[in-house]
């Protein structure tokens, strides 16, 4: 029984660690990713009203592009910084897997070996999740060299060795395997989305809290960037968060309503124009959902009833962004104009459902009731 339980706190640190790994590799490159949705969505506006001509509009469109596109360079330059490895030989290694030679000879359709071993074709562009393991392995194939390549040849053989093989990892093993499994559960959300929507919705916007709380959601933010760069949809991993985050400020406003603590009603407000305009949840998860506890249930009881909506109704997204009010014309199609209204109602479900419950069952914590309005 010891032994079982040892192994399962192993299990339970290596999942911890992992995430924890995810998050600080993803947190430096969020502005860059803002910034790119920002611009996607003023070339989807300029668009739209047509006062571009089409050249413009085209670079402007290169431009908003190159974020996500590129995004696998900046991974790689954030998580070599975080395992500490060289930054310089880690993004050489993921632009091995970017060079246009290498991305059309992958295409071609024709069999690639490199020295009789079989090379899987794979999309390396819009990668993030591979990346961070191959340069996780990066770190630890420069600190064996470091060691037995000797300090003075290693200005001529260290850098040479470490790309050679950090590339060769990443190009036979590691985003092949990565890829199949992230194909792999996309495509299990796609099935689910095909036969089941209202459950594969319905469960998958209820564990947002808990995905967003511990930094597993970045797994579901790879996959949505990794779909929408490569197909130009996501199918509805975003529309979780829109969700999500509309009923953290359902939930704020209804603290903001029943509290009788200053200090209380002054930082739900704050956290709800936080994450209705910004789209960071920070506030309203730990410093109203936790610290108040009852609004938890408010949040996952909203959010599940909203996705029951998602699921019936289906709504995609199709620029990455932070979901938020601002950020609304990400679901914004011109093959499909319905879609940006389905948004807003399955973003107003979330929101009012989340209220009335938060409003309904909320309970000033013990600790929070002092400073009390007169």
């Amino acid at each position: 029984m010891k032994v079982k339980d040892e192994f399962v706190m192993k299990i339970k640190r290596f999942v911890s660690a992992m995430f924890d790994h995810i998050s600080e590799c993803m947190a430096p490159i969020i502005p860059v990713l803002i910034a790119g949705g920002i611009l996607k969505m003023v070339v989807l506006v300029l668009g739209m009203i047509d006062i571009l001509p089409e050249t413009t509009e085209a670079i402007f469109a290169a431009i908003a592009t190159t974020p996500f596109y590129f995004l696998p360079v900046f991974v790689a330059y954030s998580a070599a910084k975080h395992f500490d490895t060289d930054s310089l030989m880690a993004v050489v290694s993921m632009c091995v897997m970017l060079l246009p030679d290498f991305t059309a000879l992958m295409e071609s359709g024709e069999k690639v070996t490199f020295i009789g071993i079989p090379v899987v074709s794979a999309t390396y562009a819009y990668s993030v999740i591979p990346v961070i393991v191959l340069i996780y392995c990066m770190s630890h194939v420069e600190r064996f060299l470091r060691k037995v390549i000797k300090e003075s040849l290693q200005p001529y053989f260290l850098a040479a060795s470490v790309i050679l093989i950090t590339s060769l990892l990443g190009i036979l093993i590691i985003e092949p395997a990565v890829s199949l499994l992230s194909n792999g559960l996309a495509q299990g959300l796609n099935v689910m989305q095909e036969r089941v929507p209202v459950v594969a919705w319905g469960l998958l916007a209820a564990s947002t809290l808990l995905l967003v709380s511990t930094g597993m959601h970045w797994i579901f933010m790879s996959l949505a960037i990794t779909q929408i760069g490569l197909t130009g949809v996501d199918y509805g991993i975003m529309v979780a968060f829109l969700i999500f985050n509309l009923s953290l400020a359902g939930c704020d406003l209804g603290v903001f309503v029943k509290s009788k603590n200053k200090e209380r009603k002054a930082l739900a407000m704050s956290a709800m124009v936080t994450v209705l305009v910004s789209g960071v949840s920070e506030p309203s998860i730990f410093g109203v959902c936790f610290k108040e506890r009852s609004p938890i249930a408010a949040n996952i009881l909203g959010c599940l009833i909203a996705g029951i909506v998602q699921g019936i109704i289906t709504v995609y997204a199709y620029i990455y962004a932070f979901p938020s009010l601002p950020s609304i014309l990400m679901f914004y199609s011109d093959g499909e104009p319905d879609n940006l209204i389905k948004a807003i109602v399955v973003g107003a479900a979330s929101f009012v459902a989340s209220f009335v419950l938060a409003a309904f069952i909320y309970k000033e914590h013990p600790d929070t009731s002092k400073k009390q309005i007169a």
